[in-house]
């Protein structure tokens, strides 16, 4: 009969060991929500009301508040991080924008030509240029038709004087020989008066 109550107390004490609730079992959890529900289930339960001592309590309390601290400090981090994240962006888009600037400032320069210290978009410079190559031709056409004229007119009065200046000299020399015929009849017939 010793054997029976050993052995039977040994039973009910082993019953009462595995039907025992772990009051520390929600501190193995990792998230809160199931840390919540372990403790839950591991309460002393009589009557619709939870049993749980002031330890228990306060032990819930300082997980319940380290947690939240720990995503207070990960929110303040990630808060830290969006704000870096947001000067990065800011001093990017700066960048960028100066970038944007000093592109059009040199697309503008490329497309420009500096003449007497005016910076003439390349577009106008060629119109300019054009207008003025095409105005010297156009000077140099009337000049050259001037040129041809007053050659002309210098070729044909050579001509005529030349023409001019032959029948000159043979007017000349028929006048001259005119002149020598009517003196010598002059003298011939003053050589016949004399004679007589």
């Amino acid at each position: 009969m010793k054997k029976f109550t050993v052995l039977s107390i040994l039973l009910f004490l082993l019953a009462i060991t595995s039907f025992a609730k772990d009051i520390n079992a929600w501190k193995q959890e990792n998230k809160l929500e199931q840390q919540y529900s372990v403790f839950k289930e591991n309460l002393n339960f009589w009557n619709g009301n939870y049993f749980l001592n002031e330890t228990q309590l306060n032990e819930f309390y300082r997980a319940l508040t380290d947690s939240i601290s720990v995503l207070e400090n990960r929110m303040a981090e990630q808060g830290n991080t969006v704000a870096g994240l947001r000067n990065d962006l800011s001093s990017t888009n700066q960048q960028l924008d100066d970038t944007k600037a000093e592109l059009e400032t040199s697309i503008k320069n490329q497309n420009a030509i500096s003449v007497f210290g005016i910076n003439v978009e390349k577009g106008i410079y060629t119109l300019i240029m054009s207008v003025i190559i095409l105005g010297l031709l156009v000077f140099l056409g009337v000049l050259f038709l001037l040129y041809k004229r007053s050659n002309k007119v210098t070729v044909r009065t050579k001509k005529d004087y030349e023409e001019l200046k032959k029948e000159f000299e043979v007017h000349k020399k028929s006048a001259l020989e005119r002149y020598t015929k009517i003196n010598m009849e002059l003298h011939h017939t003053r050589m016949e008066l004399s004679k007589r």
